[in-house]
């Protein structure tokens, strides 16, 4: 097969440059201009078995592929934010510009040479009647005119295990054998093997509808049938306890109390599949497993996988409903963006004295019904009753990270609707005892590291510290069941606000020790990490009226990026004017905090250099140990950047060593609320005097920082109550401007009333005046 490089600096093809393929071969170019960061952009092109034939970085290539057979571009950008503009890629086939673009976030995916079915992104028209579905995985499209209840059935026609799956949009796992990504979705159904699917489709909207078979089973091509139904019927007055929200038309099976059938829904969990599909997997974590909770640090992990269904044995559905009507009850706060209906799985690991392990669990699914005649898809959660809902082993999330748990006694617990919510119509389920099942394990680690388990013989019924069976109440982080402690709530008023971000600064200034409630990280030290953390629970996933939570909120967290790196520099020291500059090179993520400390010097305030209007930050020093710390209490951060750029302005009132530098980093934080690899890049500052000095101690007047932004610190030596202060601007204007004393002659002045300009600070004592100027920004 031919190959002819192409070089990524062509802005401009003409078709007349076009390398010759062979008869029966088509030509593809692809041309890439990189943005700042080249090694985040990658490509390939894989053919009908999804083996790779091409690939390359951020440079694009010319090959010549089989004009017979299908194929896929892939293009990836490992940061998420595909090439910035004016970079991009184009990808031309035989002269002809078949796509291009560079806002494409985390990649894109194009195919072309391929027959019409055989993938998602082509799929042939869909029709009322019977069909062959010719490829192993065949692809239709349909849009309904009517909202009503269409059937797909393979039932009878087939003699091997089918499957039906609808969508919404082309999966990120188009060959998945199980329900993730559908909005519908079934396997075997009442006639063996076979499936069938009677589903509500909404009129005017697209659907993807993927016909195929269970592990390749079926030799020969599935044939199905397509039909419209009818409207959606059922009981349409609210009154009814059987009221169905989606009827249009009445079918006179309204129910009213004192009728049995007026009992409510009743989630089980089915004990014997969830034992039954207990495994141990090795699964390698990405961005999303982590961010979301999913598992608990990156790299290699060791997850319990297990598959959950949800039986609905009561004699009504339990009606969610869907995420735009009902959006108090679902959370799109997570990495994937779909809608996770809050509360409905819990998925906990408990040593044996009753103490929650983290062990990442999975907060919510999308409720469907799985069992053919149901009512209830992606688009409209619930399940009906008498039917089921189901996450097969192996799906994202459906699984407990034992990784680091040490050798013991487990035991694993699943509740479903943990709350014991009502649903979207207010029924409550008639029976909580099985909403929770468990398994007790001895749970050990190999020569290797890698943990394995055994289940227990004897494992008594979850009862939760109050002494209910399958309840959800716990100890708080400070040992009461119920209690009123929360993780973080350093400001105790009952809630993680940004009142406990700025109590951790002053946490931190005061040197006060960690302790259970505090440490956030559970590394048994309080740094800005901890602030950090606060930020990330209450910026990503605000409390819901249900109380609920997301997992960002569960501690201890600690979390080390191994693929984020950044690092801090001096960049210049002003001996004259007493301040020093740090810079900062962070490429690969943006930054939400940091901490690190100067030797050599004595701070006396910091300033932030960033812009105050793409990274507001609280930026403060510990004076007993010289260190600096910074946090964006606002939902903003440093912009990554393949170059250094300013970070924080450091005065100092005294020098105290010959040398001055970074002498450690404690935590630089990113968007994630990750701690990053960091690293000192820069050289020590050589300081212009032999000995120790103290600065500003004899004079009468210095202000620091100047230039200031909202604050300054006055120094005042001889400052007495005959004293008399006045602040004037060039126009001989006076201000009055509170001033709060600090230590030593050094007063803070709060600048945040005057605007920016440049400003007199006089001094008057007796018949001594002195004056200081200094430029408010």
């Amino acid at each position: 097969m031919k190959k002819i490089l192409l070089l990524a600096t062509f802005a401009i093809i003409s078709s007349k440059i076009f390398a010759s393929c062979s008869p029966g071969f088509s030509e593809v170019i692809v041309q890439i201009i990189p943005d700042s960061f080249p090694n985040e952009i990658s490509w390939n092109i894989t053919n009908s078995q999804n083996q790779i034939i091409a690939s390359g970085g951020s440079i694009g290539d010319t090959i010549c592929v089989d004009s017979t057979e299908c194929h896929t571009f892939h293009i990836v950008d490992n940061y998420g934010d595909g090439i910035q503009s004016p970079g991009g890629y184009w990808l031309y086939v035989n002269s002809a510009l078949l796509a291009s673009g560079n806002n494409y976030g985390y990649g894109e995916v194009k195919t072309f040479n391929c027959p019409v079915g055989s993938l998602c992104s082509n799929p042939a028209p869909l029709t009322y009647g019977t069909h062959i579905a010719g490829f192993d995985d065949t692809w239709y499209e349909y849009t309904p005119t009517a909202t009503g209840t269409y059937l797909f059935n393979t039932c009878g026609l087939n003699t091997c295990n089918t499957k039906i799956w609808v969508y919404t949009i082309c999966p990120a796992f188009p060959y998945a054998e199980g329900v993730q990504g559908t909005y519908a979705y079934n396997d075997d159904n009442a006639c063996g093997t076979q499936a069938v699917l009677n589903v509500m489709l909404s009129a005017n909207f697209h659907y993807l509808i993927r016909i195929g078979d269970n592990q390749d089973s079926c030799t020969s091509p599935v044939v199905f049938e397509f039909s419209y139904v009818g409207l959606v019927q059922g009981c349409t007055d609210s009154l009814a306890c059987n009221f169905n929200p989606m009827a249009v038309v009445d079918d006179g099976s309204c129910l009213y109390p004192p009728s049995p059938a007026c009992s409510g829904p009743d989630l089980q969990v089915d004990s014997n599949i969830f034992i039954s599909s207990l495994s141990i997997m090795s699964h390698v974590a990405d961005n999303c497993d982590v961010a979301e909770g999913c598992v608990m640090d990156y790299g290699t992990r060791h997850v319990i996988t297990f598959t959950t269904r949800i039986n609905n044995i009561g004699s009504q559905d339990f009606y969610i409903g869907s995420p735009s009507g009902q959006p108090g009850m679902f959370n799109m706060n997570n990495c994937h963006g779909h809608p996770h209906y809050e509360g409905y799985g819990d998925y906990r690991l408990f040593d044996i004295n009753g103490n929650v392990v983290p062990a990442g669990h999975k907060n919510g699914f999308c409720v469907i019904d799985l069992c053919g005649f149901g009512q209830y898809t992606c688009g409209n959660m619930g399940i009906t009753a008498l039917c089921y809902d189901a996450y097969g082993a192996g799906t994202q999330c459906q699984w407990l990270d034992i990784t680091d748990v040490p050798t013991g006694d487990y035991r694993v617990v699943v509740i479903i609707n943990s709350k014991h919510l009502p649903d979207a119509l207010g029924r409550f389920e008639t029976n909580y005892t099985n909403n929770a099942l468990q398994v007790c394990m001895h749970i050990t680690h190999n020569p290797t590291g890698a943990p394995t388990y055994s289940l227990l013989p004897n494992c008594t019924p979850y009862i939760d510290c109050t002494g209910l069976p399958g309840g959800t109440a716990e100890v708080d982080c400070n040992g009461i069941c119920n209690g009123p402690g929360i993780f973080g709530d350093v400001f105790q008023n009952a809630k993680l606000d940004s009142q406990d971000v700025y109590t951790y600064l002053d946490i931190l200034q005061s040197n006060i020790p960690a302790n259970h409630c505090n440490d956030l990280s559970g590394d048994s030290l309080l740094t800005v990490y901890d602030a950090a953390l606060v930020n990330w629970c209450k910026r990503q996933s605000p409390l819901h009226p249900a109380g609920s939570t997301h997992n960002h909120c569960n501690f201890p967290r600690n979390i080390l990026n191994p693929n984020d790196s950044v690092g801090l520099a001096i960049k210049s020291v002003n001996w004259i004017n007493n301040y020093l500059d740090v810079e900062i090179l962070n490429p690969l993520s943006k930054v939400k905090a940091y901490q690190f400390t100067i030797s050599g010097v004595t701070i006396s305030s910091v300033v932030s250099l960033a812009s105050p209007v793409d990274f507001p930050i609280d930026v403060r020093y510990i004076s007993s140990k010289n260190e600096v710390i910074a946090i964006s209490l606002e939902d903003s951060s440093l912009n990554r950047s393949s170059l250094p750029q300013n970070l924080v302005r450091i005065y100092f009132s005294a020098i105290t060593n010959s040398q001055v530098c970074i002498s450690k980093i404690t935590d630089v934080i990113n968007q994630n609320a990750e701690r990053t690899i960091t690293n000192i890049y820069g050289s020590c500052f050589q300081s212009p005097t032999a000995g120790i000095q103290n600065i500003g101690k004899e004079s009468g007047l210095v202000i620091i920082p100047n230039p200031a932004i909202d604050r300054a610190f006055m120094h005042i030596n001889g400052y007495t109550e005959n004293s008399q202060i006045i602040i004037m601007d060039v126009q001989g204007k006076t201000y009055s401007i509170p001033k709060t004393f600090v230590k030593d002659y050094w007063y803070e002045m709060n600048l945040e009333e005057i605007p920016a300009g440049v400003y007199f600070v006089i001094l008057r004592n007796k018949d001594l005046m002195e004056t200081a100027r200094f430029i408010k920004m």
